[in-house]
């Protein structure tokens, strides 16, 4: 049964087997601060305040390039960021491609502070363009350093959440993914919910919505 993220029961068994691999190497945490340095297993990490990671960047970039543009930015660095996260993490545990290396995506995001995931039942994980992914995280970092420091939100913040998941799943499927967030907590629903699949599927979808 798996503790840190939920999954449908035909994907419990990759999972929970991701979750022992993280938390293992969760567990080699060594924090150096006489050298400026924390380490987890061979890598090095950083820890930032998301507050300054996601209100104060994303406001400097709106302020010079519009709230459009800043967004864009957010999301594509974030995704870049999953993708190369997923791929050092497959060549560190000898992954191969799809749902088991998808799997210790939502988990290494849980230990690392971004958000529990919740992947839901009609969610279709496949190496091709029937991939559909519908989840759900009930306390994004975004979502709640927006409402202590700004209040409810007109619109969905959660873009380096869309961004990183999208990048992770696209290195482990081989696809061109990307991922939308439908609602979210910081205007007021119970989850921040997302669908990710490919630029096509995501524009068909849209449409079925507004029609």
């Amino acid at each position: 049964m798996t503790k840190y993220v939920s999954v449908p029961d035909s994907l419990a068994e990759p999972f929970e087997r991701s979750e022992g691999e993280v938390a293992r190497l969760f567990e080699q945490l060594q924090h150096s601060p006489e050298r400026g340095t924390i380490h987890i297993g061979e890598d090095r990490y950083l820890l930032l305040r998301s507050e300054s990671l996601y209100l104060a960047l994303f406001g400097a970039l709106e302020e010079s390039f519009g709230p459009t543009m800043a967004g864009e930015f957010l999301y594509n660095a974030a995704r870049e960021l999953g993708h190369s996260d997923s791929d050092a993490f497959a060549r560190r545990h000898g992954l191969g491609v799809g749902v088991e290396r998808l799997s210790s995506g939502p988990v290494h995001f849980a230990f690392s502070g971004w958000a529990r995931v919740e992947i839901l039942e009609d969610s279709v994980p496949v190496a091709n363009e029937s991939f559909f992914l519908h989840y759900q995280h009930p306390n994004t970092f975004e979502a709640e350093v927006t409402l202590a420091r700004k209040g409810k939100a007109e619109h969905p913040v959660c873009l380096f959440s869309a961004g990183y998941s999208s990048g992770w799943c696209s290195a482990a499927f081989g696809l061109e993914l990307h991922a939308t967030e439908q609602s979210c907590v910081a205007c007021g629903a119970p989850h921040c919910e997302f669908v990710m699949a490919t630029f096509e599927r995501l524009e068909r979808i849209r449409g079925e919505r507004i029609s």
